[in-house]
């Protein structure tokens, strides 16, 4: 599924609906109202994603009031005024379904971005995305619901595309070195936190290893005693903005973890001309990254340790969808 990706810019273009969802967007803030993005698991990284996409759009007032929350959250304080973008792939996660609920009743308007509009709540502006992923380890529903929402030119964005795809040797040798790892620390500064939190939850689900991310500076503070040579250390260096200074904080990072042994390795794209792209470069860097790993440990990414019958209970007692 992460090469049928290609396809995601042009259906987009084609649809529609990602841009009645700008429209919807850039409405609210000219009107001053608030926008808060929603979502759970993938799609909760996919909303912090879209807030920040939405954040850079050159139009955006500075007083701009836009916010992303998980959506567990957003249904316990759903907002009464503005809008709420709720993104869920399948359209039926309770968490996410709940907090739209709650936001129309509350006086709120709501954008449901999901792959899977027949399941959508009933009074939603449903926006539908073109690709359904086959698998519980979502690629498909996080790179739609950011393309949704960055703006990219489509040509534009298949190229970055693309060029992950290309890169995939690079990322099946990263995969060798961190293997045999205990756990790992994925570590990232600006955008590229969002993009390790995603790569975090792609570990676990489809690899099963231990994964905590993390930011380039808090790792500085405080984490390290808790690692060794058997903590293995994953870089991103993704973002534009700034660059020279998040070079050298990651490679005071990097240099820190190669005192304690820590097997390290860098994922990183130069020349993005924006962070919207950075956060599609990382984006299918991760996912294939997490191929990889999940190829070395002979795992199923697909069933994210559903055909175990314990983990299958685990999801069922706490009704995950």
């Amino acid at each position: 599924m992460i090469s049928a990706q290609l396809e995601l810019p042009d259906a987009l273009s084609a649809q529609g609906d990602a841009q009645r969802l700008g429209d919807r967007v850039r409405s609210a803030v000219r009107d001053g109202e608030p926008v808060l993005f929603t979502g759970c698991g993938t799609s909760e990284h996919a909303a912090r994603a879209a807030r920040a996409a939405h954040a850079m759009l050159k139009d955006v007032a500075p007083g701009a009031r836009s916010a992303a929350r998980d959506a567990f959250e957003a249904q316990l304080d759903p907002p009464d005024c503005g809008l709420l973008v709720a993104i869920s792939h399948g359209g039926r996660t309770r968490s996410t379904v709940l907090a739209a609920q709650r936001a129309l009743a509350a006086g709120a308007r709501v954008c449901f971005l999901t792959a899977c509009p027949e399941h959508a709540p009933a009074g939603v502006d449903t926006c539908a995305t073109p690709l359904r992923d086959r698998s519980w380890c979502h690629t498909i529903g996080y790179t739609s619901a950011l393309l949704a929402c960055a703006t990219l030119r489509a040509d534009r964005a298949k190229t970055i595309m693309r060029a992950e795809i290309d890169a995939r040797t690079r990322l099946r040798e990263a995969a060798v070195r961190l293997r045999t790892c205990r756990r790992l620390l994925i570590v990232g500064s600006g955008i590229d936190e969002i993009t390790a939190s995603e790569l975090a939850l792609k570990i676990e689900e489809a690899a099963h290893m231990p994964a905590t991310p993390l930011g380039a500076e808090k790792v500085l503070h405080g984490h390290l005693p808790a690692c060794d040579e058997h903590t293995g250390i994953v870089l991103l260096r993704f973002d534009p903005r700034d660059d020279h200074r998040r070079d050298e904080r990651t490679a005071d990072v990097a240099n820190a973890a190669a005192v304690l042994s820590m097997p390290a390795v860098t994922l990183a794209t130069p020349r993005l001309a924006s962070r919207a792209e950075a956060l599609l470069a990382g984006a299918l860097a991760l996912q294939l990254l997490t191929l990889e790993l999940a190829l070395a440990h002979a795992t199923n990414p697909d069933l994210i340790r559903r055909e175990d019958p314990l983990y299958r209970r685990a999801a069922e007692v706490a009704a995950v969808e």
